[in-house]
């Protein structure tokens, strides 16, 4: 069925395809006049059949992918711990650990570094860098000069982004006490370190660096120095019934080298559990290469690694799914246009290859198997972060435009509380999605937790699976869009915008299905014929990046910029200017098409300002907001102001 479902889609894509080339032909007309720069996604064929919606969904996301492309020449592949202890024989770790570092990048990260000790132990080797701008990697800095940690069996790592303390070298971890025996990296933030900080330095501690992970390691040591008799695991527990936060710790010691002391509150760690090695990471991935038998560490748990994994309770083993971990973007210059340039695929895969979209339903295996009590739902919260919250709103509009629920809100989850979930007399008909490209979000996982409280049913919306947030809700949609390496995310939140529109489309069907009705709305058949060309007009999209760099050539030296859209263009426009920031450290700023009077334009520069006129992004679709949106155009047309106009391919094609 997949197969012959598979066939049909890539069918439907080359007509769509030869369609959209002919099109494209006919269309050639110039361009608008409120426009220095027109680009948008190449679509397909227009007709009168197709909906608006249908053109916002193609439009809005091709010109987040768009976005993501267009200003970057190159880009920093946030947080990672990676640990292994070996058995004696077996000193590879700085192996392990560089590739660990490797792997982690995704995560974000300004500096790096690791510690070895040798198998007797009695002296640590610690080698750590921050980047410095263009001139110098950390990970590759520290590759190159950790030469001295060669051939010892166990080892920590860690990839920063600066939080606590600028990126200096100073800052970066692993981070030791004030006896040079105890080593440790960590994620997470200590909410009391300032006060721990004084208590220590007044007992004659001296720091050297500004970070609250230094507080941690020299509170163990400390414990370990007034009662030698302690282990490192007893001295970090002590410390640690002392500190307030959350934290993922890997701590080893130059008078235990056979062992790592691990501790796990709010931030999560796995064990990976080899032959003759055990592991100890952020995330899978990083030692998915060696083995996919893992635990899960818990909140509040504190453990002992030994290579031969005596210690842990194999009863909680889990695997991992297989995953293919690339350690290079070629032959792309760098992992963010790789991503971008896989958006078709990973979104073919997000429909199953049309194996999710059949010609009468919606096809998704973990809420059909939940119909009876997902069909009860009538108030539904959406909850992320970042991009995830960008896709959150995105969906937001579509569940509506669809009629999905009777209430849908979507809330960013550092913001989100218990009072949010509506209170309904009538049990499960209040839900929430949450959405998390990781599946490790903290935010989103506290927001899980309390929701589950509540007793309101929880989906999840991840692309990584097996992760924290999956294995907690135990029901939703994966992305299946492949591993993200860089930071600023893109296949995912295409395929996140996909899955939610799957499943504002299961839940539409639900509701016809409980209601009686036994035909699709208009607007639901569009939307899933819609979904099926999306793959190829992405591809399509992709074409555009000359142009794409044309216009970032003309905004790379400006200070600001603002992206405006209105309707379905609006989170686009939220989500563009992210990228512009992860991506460029430019500041830029998304608004409303209708918000521009309302602050934004004080801001705004003509030709004689410091950095010149100031950009303004205009996404423009074709809906009932294009002449709002033209408008607004016009009240800052050039020669004020620089203006560049992203238009769905129903108002033109790229020119």
């Amino acid at each position: 069925m997949r197969k012959a479902a598979s066939t049909l889609l890539t069918q439907q894509l080359r007509q769509q395809q030869r369609n959209a080339l002919l099109t494209q032909i006919l269309r050639n007309k110039s361009s608008s006049a409120a426009a220095i720069s027109r680009f948008g996604n190449e679509g397909h064929s227009s007709s009168s059949s197709r909906s608006r919606m249908t053109n916002q969904y193609l439009a809005a996301a091709g010109a987040a992918t768009l976005l993501s492309a267009g200003f970057i020449d190159q880009t920093t592949d946030c947080c990672g711990i990676a640990g292994v202890v070996g058995i004696k024989g077996n000193n590879d770790a700085r192996e392990f650990l560089l590739e660990g570092l490797t792997v982690l990048k995704n995560r974000g990260y300004d500096s790096a570094g690791l510690a070895t000790m040798p198998e007797k132990g009695g002296k640590m080797f610690v080698t750590k860098y921050a980047s410095d701008g263009d001139k110098a990697d950390s990970i590759e800095l520290v590759r190159e000069r950790s030469s001295s940690s060669a051939k010892h069996h166990i080892g920590i790592a860690h990839t920063r982004w600066a939080t606590h303390g600028g990126k200096t070298d100073e800052n970066a971890h692993p981070h030791v006490d004030s006896s040079g025996k105890i080593a440790l990296v960590h994620n997470g933030t200590l909410n009391n370190a300032n006060e721990l900080r004084r208590e220590l330095q007044s007992l004659g501690h001296v720091f050297s660096s500004q970070t609250d992970t230094e507080v941690i390691a020299k509170l163990i040591g400390h414990y370990r120095d007034k009662d030698p008799s302690l282990s490192t695991r007893d001295a970090t527990e002590i410390a640690l019934n002392r500190c307030d936060g959350t934290w993922g710790l890997c701590i080893m010691c130059t008078d235990e080298p056979d062992e790592l002391v691990v501790a796990c509150n709010g931030s999560p760690l796995v064990i990976g559990i080899g032959d003759d090695r055990t592991f100890i990471a952020s995330e899978t991935s990083a030692f998915n290469r060696y083995t996919k038998n893992f635990i899960s560490m818990k909140d509040g748990e504190i453990g002992v690694l030994h290579a031969d994994g005596r210690t842990l309770d194999l009863t909680r083993k889990q695997r991992a799914p297989d995953q293919e971990v690339k350690l290079s973007p070629d032959p792309f210059p760098h992992w963010t246009l790789k991503e971008c340039v896989e958006q078709p695929e990973a979104i073919a895969r997000a429909l199953g290859f049309g194996g999710r979209l059949s010609s009468d339903r919606i096809l998704l295996g973990g809420l059909d198997a939940n119909l009876e009590r997902l069909s009860k739902i009538k108030y539904m919260t959406l909850s992320a972060c970042g991009t995830s919250l960008n896709a959150s709103k995105y969906a937001e509009r579509l569940m509506k435009h669809l009629g999905s629920f009777d209430t849908v809100t979507s809330i960013d989850a550092a913001e989100t509380e218990v009072k949010d979930f509506p209170n309904t007399n009538e049990k499960h008909e209040t839900g929430l999605i949450v959405v998390s490209q990781s599946g490790e979000t903290k935010d989103v996982h506290r927001v899980v937790l309390n929701a589950m409280d509540r007793d309101v049913t929880v989906m999840s919306v991840v692309n990584a699976v097996g992760s924290l947030i999956a294995r907690t809700t135990k029901l939703g949609v994966y992305c299946n869009a492949g591993r993200e390496n860089a930071v600023a995310s893109t296949k995912a939140f295409t395929t996140q915008i996909t899955v939610l529109a799957l499943i504002a489309l299961w839940f539409r069907q639900t509701r016809d299905l409980m209601q009686g009705r036994k035909s699709s709305s208009t607007e639901s058949i569009r939307l899933k014929e819609a979904l099926m060309r999306l793959p190829i007009t992405f591809g399509m999209a992709m074409k555009t990046r000359p142009q794409c760099l044309e216009v970032a050539q003309r905004l790379k030296d400006k200070e600001h910029c603002f992206v405006l859209g209105k309707g379905y263009g609006e989170p686009v426009a939220m989500e563009g200017a992210l990228k512009i920031k992860e991506m460029c450290y430019l500041h830029a700023e998304g608004y409303s098409g209708g918000a521009l009077k309302h602050g934004p334009f004080a801001l705004i520069e003509d030709e004689n300002g410091k950095f010149g006129a100031t950009p303004i992004i205009m996404i423009i679709l074709d809906d009932n907001h294009s002449q709002h949106m033209r408008t607004a155009a016009e009240e800052v047309r050039p020669p004020l102001f620089l203006l560049t106009t992203l238009l769905n391919f129903a108002d033109g094609i790229l020119r």
